[in-house]
């Protein structure tokens, strides 16, 4: 009896992986993990000493100069951003959670794909974590953007009083003016959850077709062979 009850408890947690779920979960994670490799974010500025303008990189879990220039483009920002008052960019604790965070995910949807019991809220649960993490991002960047732009050292050469950058767009701050925008690690984020979301619907949607191109006329309708037969 311990043995049966052991057996009908691993095929509960254990089965086969639907099809339709199976190559979404994959494709969103190979989505999800190109995002360590690649920039979420980026913000241009533009000022007077710099007329050709300087571009900071945001990864999840760091910030990074422009390669195709030759400044030390966040130390330069980080200059400018003394000489009007602001807090020096540094990485923040939400980024030492980035990479943990997408290792987490990839590993609760495999396991999720291979545990019988994901049909249930563990599936919901899976795809809501895919799509936290570009919310999240960019909730979190505006909080960013506007605790910097609100922290101003009023003793610094160049008082510009509070301001509020964007996540996307243009901000302008007298001779100072910056375009932020998302790089090509967002829009991935954002197709991972999209794949995860709604591409199981529409495979499963194919698959419908196909059975039912496959199934055989109700026996009601009879076959042109047969028609002509009678």
């Amino acid at each position: 009896m311990a043995r049966k009850g052991v057996g009908k408890m691993k095929t509960k947690l254990l089965g086969k992986p639907e099809l339709a779920w199976l190559i979404s979960a994959i494709l969103a994670c190979g989505l999800l993990a190109a995002t360590l490799l690649v920039p979420l974010w980026k913000m241009e500025l533009v000022a007077p000493q710099y007329p050709a303008g300087l571009t900071m990189k945001a990864y999840g879990y760091k910030f990074a100069d422009d390669p195709d220039t030759y400044y030390d483009d966040v130390r330069e920002i980080n200059g400018l951003n003394h000489y009007i008052g602001m807090k020096p960019i540094e990485e923040v604790t939400e980024m030492k959670l980035f990479i943990p965070g997408v290792v987490a995910t990839i590993l609760g949807t495999i396991a999720v794909s291979f545990v019988g019991w994901k049909r249930g809220w563990f599936r919901t649960l899976i795809v809501a974590g895919f799509w936290f993490m570009p919310l999240f991002f960019v909730a979190d960047l505006q909080y960013w953007l506007y605790n910097y732009g609100h922290t101003m050292d009023e003793k610094a050469a160049l008082n510009m009083g509070a301001f509020t950058p964007t996540v996307w767009g243009t901000t302008k701050v007298w001779n100072f003016h910056s375009e932020t925008g998302f790089e090509i690690g967002f829009y991935l984020m954002v197709a991972a959850a999209l794949a995860i979301t709604f591409l199981p619907l529409a495979i499963r949607r194919v698959q419908g077709r196909v059975v039912a191109a496959r199934t055989p006329v109700a026996s009601g309708a009879a076959s042109p062979q047969a028609a002509q037969r009678a």
